[in-house]
């Protein structure tokens, strides 16, 4: 079964799972060939079936930086895709909400990112991931404009809220300062995260179209005395989780075609 889709399940984001008519079921560290420390809500399984009448492969979980790993290994999923038959990359993860008007529970359609050096480390693209001269890639409209409106859409035929934005990533695993978070508000990021961006950049390396979506877990807002927790995040997402399966299974056929 080739697929034609691919998604990454962000933290607590497990539960799209059940969706899944599975065939196949692998580690994503023997597959991959990546040993990192666990985290929780992650499972880090590779599943092969069909969501919607339509060929996936799902990664449950992922790899971040802040296990230690250099972004090239962060992006091993995403570059392993190369080949697979899979046209299409939805990409979930759980993130603060920085907006004033994101509650936990909200869904964020993701525009774009902010993925700095200064932010979260090195690209996945250094070293090269192929032998021979350097790639150099764009990053324009990186989150497909065209895949975007087909989700706005779907949400709009569920009556699904569904905000848009701009997503930061930052290397983790110490949550923002206040200062971090007015930062990242100054320079127009709406959600802020420890994931995702080095997937997509990669992803764009190997030609894939991106989807991303940010399932909003905490409130990020500066003025807010909060204090987050990893708990708290996996919670928010596994209660959010139905909606999101929701409305990625409502678009899946239309991402497919």
């Amino acid at each position: 079964m080739r697929p034609a889709v691919a998604l990454i399940a962000g933290s607590g984001l497990g539960g799209l799972a059940e969706r899944i008519e599975v065939v196949r079921r692998d580690s994503m560290d023997e597959v991959l060939g990546v040993s990192a420390p666990a985290v929780g809500g992650q499972a880090r399984e590779l599943l092969v079936g069909s969501w919607a009448g339509v060929p996936v492969l799902v990664f449950l979980g992922r790899y971040h930086l802040y296990q230690g790993l250099p972004a090239a290994e962060v992006a091993a999923p995403v570059r392993a895709l190369h080949g697979s038959g899979a046209r299409v990359l939805v990409v979930t993860n759980a993130a603060g909400g920085l907006d004033q008007r994101l509650q936990p529970g909200d869904l964020m359609l993701i525009n774009d990112h902010l993925f700095l050096p200064g932010l979260a480390g090195q690209s996945p693209l250094i070293p090269p991931r192929m032998p021979g001269p350097v790639e150099f890639v764009s990053m324009r409209d990186a989150y497909d404009p065209q895949l975007r409106e087909l989700t706005r859409r779907a949400a709009a035929e569920l009556g699904i809220s569904l905000y848009e934005g701009v997503y930061a990533m930052v290397a983790g695993p110490s949550f923002e300062t206040a200062a971090e978070l007015r930062m990242l508000r100054l320079l127009g990021a709406h959600a802020v995260g420890m994931s995702t961006a080095p997937e997509v950049v990669m992803a764009r390396a190997v030609g894939l179209r991106v989807l991303g979506l940010s399932v909003i877990t905490n409130r990020a807002v500066p003025e807010e005395a909060t204090v987050p927790s990893h708990e708290e995040v996996l919670e928010a997402g596994k209660r959010a989780s139905p909606l999101l399966a929701r409305l990625i299974e409502r678009v899946l056929p239309a991402l497919a075609a």
